[in-house]
């Protein structure tokens, strides 16, 4: 998809309470309210007549300049512009097209150019937990439109661009994560085995055994707490890629849902090899150092490295 470029950005309210959400989305749309305004007024743009129209119900001047101001915006936008809206817990955008208001048995509405869309140039759908604070606070705007004042932000989102801030953080993650990982290379084997052990019950699953403990094929079992699924957990200081095959071929699953084989040391074969089992999953220290950042057992590594 081609980089989205736009000249303003406006919010819109699809009806109180969100009423019109799903049939504008549906019928690619942007419908508004105005009820009492003609049709004839608004495409002939008679902004003093409406105005007066409107300030016979508002509750002040204000309020009827407001509504003024967001009727002609509505009318005024072109196809360079960007609108945004939130339903069903995304954030969806759309341009606008031919600049005539219609009406239909729900509301007065004018086309778009193109469906709504809840995703970027890449796919990925917009979440509002996932998108910038600044940007998902406009759903909060009382009024039926607004401009968007973090153009620069909507930007990048729609174009899966990172912020400044976003790349530093990054950047400075990917050095915690390989500082972390060579921490784990260095611990003990018996704190390594108590890590695991940490990390495991960190994601709140319910330890079965105690750590170490002697086993036929796994040094700790475990219960997810909600689902009652059971997992079976093998750690090894070293390993080489001959030992997993012959743990991934013993592991019978049964009650069991998965093994996990966690190592320490890993060969450069160990490493480099897929796993084609789906019913067990290799963890390397590169990937326990990213859980161990996710899961806020980054100061228990830093006191067993000092």
């Amino acid at each position: 998809m081609e980089t989205v470029q736009f000249d303003k950005a406006y919010y819109i309210k699809l009806g109180r309470g969100g009423k019109w959400e799903k049939s504008a989305i549906a019928e690619n749309k942007l419908r508004i309210g105005w009820t009492h305004q003609s049709l004839d007024d608004i495409n002939n743009a008679r902004w003093e007549e409406i105005h007066a129209q409107l300030a016979q119900t508002a509750a002040d001047g204000g309020v009827a300049t407001r509504d003024l101001n967001a009727l002609r915006m509505i009318c005024e936008s072109t196809p360079n512009d960007v609108w945004i809206t939130f339903s069903g817990s995304k954030l969806w955008w759309c341009r606008v097209g031919a600049p005539l208001i219609e009406e239909d048995g729900v509301s007065k509405f004018r086309r778009l150019n193109a469906a709504w869309k809840d995703h970027d140039i890449h796919g990925a759908v917009l979440f509002v937990n996932q998108i910038p604070g600044n940007l998902a606070r406009t759903q909060g705007f009382r009024g039926t439109a607004c401009e968007v004042r973090e153009r620069d932000t909507l930007h990048r989102l729609l174009n899966d661009e990172a912020s400044p801030e976003y790349r530093n953080v990054a950047k400075a993650r990917d050095a915690l994560v390989k500082a972390a990982e060579a921490g784990i290379r260095r611990l003990h084997w018996r704190d390594f085995e108590t890590f695991v052990d940490l990390l495991f019950r960190q994601s709140g699953w319910r330890r079965l055994t105690t750590v170490g403990k002697t086993m036929k094929y796994s040094d700790l079992e475990l219960e997810d707490p909600i689902t009652r699924d059971q997992y079976q957990v093998q750690v090894k200081s070293a390993a080489d890629l001959p030992e997993f095959r012959r743990y991934a071929d013993q592991f019978a699953a049964g009650d069991y849902r998965k093994l996990y084989f966690v190592v320490h040391t890993p060969t450069e074969a160990l490493t480099t090899t897929p796993v084609t089992n789906a019913d067990v999953e290799l963890l390397l220290p590169g990937r326990l150092a990213e859980m161990a950042i996710d899961l806020g057992l980054v100061n228990w590594l830093l006191h067993k490295l000092k």
